[in-house]
């Protein structure tokens, strides 16, 4: 899913960014985060400074109350990328069934964007529809959920006619380049239509047309026409607790939550943030009470990085770390 953000949405993102380094509580530059307060950054600033300091640290699983919150929040908000994924996700991994209606509001309202898309926005090419959303929309229907995903298709085959002679011009170029930037808007028009005919298939509807998914078919990149199947792509097992417990640490006291630990007075915390205190790392802790979040990671160039992602229990003066997953690029 590709999309660029408006002037709010930079401003948005630029404030999140000055939070995240006005948070240096400790001297080893752990920036915290309470839940709590992510109500009130949404409320001053939007919905997306909260989503862009929290991504990919799923706040659904340790604070059910601020997540509802946050999803109330979603109809007075512009669509945008971070909303969609943080809705997509939350649906998918809570196996939420009480959000049809939020779902179909949200991208009832996001489709009217489709008219305005433009390929010089996108490098050339157009969005793909998230077979993510498509999930979470199918498994929550409402009644009007088929119809809302039939307008889709409409406006997104209506779309694929401004492109057809760049297509016609782009199947005579030589240039790779120049070929591909003529070709791509069509194509990818006509992925959006065959998906979401694949998906009205998986519903049954009755506005499928097998005709239709063919002609669409035969319209998309080459390298797409044989088909392709049709999955989830988000992965919430690795958010999940296993028996995983890479260590627990006997605090000096016993402490009323996560964010009222002293680390800098915690030696065993200080080894394990040892391995990332160069200027090109981060320590990022996010918490409701007595569990959170501790992603510890460091960047130093495109490809070449480390880190790991913990789930941290506090239980009287025991801080219990589970090792959720590591990556390495």
């Amino acid at each position: 899913m590709k999309g660029l953000f408006g002037m709010r949405i930079r401003c948005n993102i630029l404030f999140v960014y000055a939070l995240f380094f006005s948070l240096n509580v400790f001297g080893q530059d752990l920036r915290i985060v309470n839940t709590k307060d992510l109500i009130e950054i949404s409320e001053k600033y939007g919905l997306d400074s909260v989503l862009i300091l929290t991504k990919g640290r799923p706040i659904f699983y340790i604070d059910k109350t601020t997540t509802e919150q946050l999803v109330k929040q979603i109809k007075h908000n512009k669509p945008s990328y971070n909303i969609e994924e943080f809705l997509v996700d939350y649906t998918l991994c809570m196996k939420k069934t009480n959000l049809s209606e939020v779902l179909h509001e949200y991208f009832n309202r996001k489709k009217d964007e489709i008219k305005d898309y433009n390929s010089n926005d996108y490098y050339g090419s157009l969005p793909h529809i998230s077979q993510n959303s498509l999930f979470a929309l199918i498994e929550n229907p409402s009644k009007q959920t088929d119809s809302l995903l039939l307008e889709y298709y409409e406006l997104w085959n209506e779309k694929s006619t401004y492109y057809v002679q760049d297509y016609e011009k782009g199947l005579k170029e030589k240039y790779g380049r120049e070929k591909e930037k003529l070709m791509s808007p069509y194509e990818d028009c006509h992925y959006n239509c065959y998906i979401l005919q694949r998906f009205l298939k998986e519903m049954k509807s009755q506005f499928h047309n097998q005709k239709k998914l063919k002609y669409h078919q035969k319209r998309m990149a080459y390298y797409l026409r044989d088909g392709f199947g049709i999955g989830k792509e988000v992965d919430c097992s690795q958010y999940a607790l296993k028996n995983n417990i890479y260590k627990t640490i006997k605090l000096t006291k016993s402490y009323n939550s996560i964010g009222d630990i002293d680390f800098d007075k915690e030696v065993e915390l200080e080894k394990l943030f040892h391995r990332y205190n160069d200027s090109d790392c981060w320590k990022f802790l996010i918490f409701n009470e007595k569990k959170g979040y501790l992603d510890l990671g460091c960047q130093y160039a495109p490809l070449a990085g480390h880190g790991v992602f913990y789930w941290l229990e506090l239980k009287n003066d025991n801080l219990i770390i589970h090792e959720l997953y590591t990556w390495v690029s």
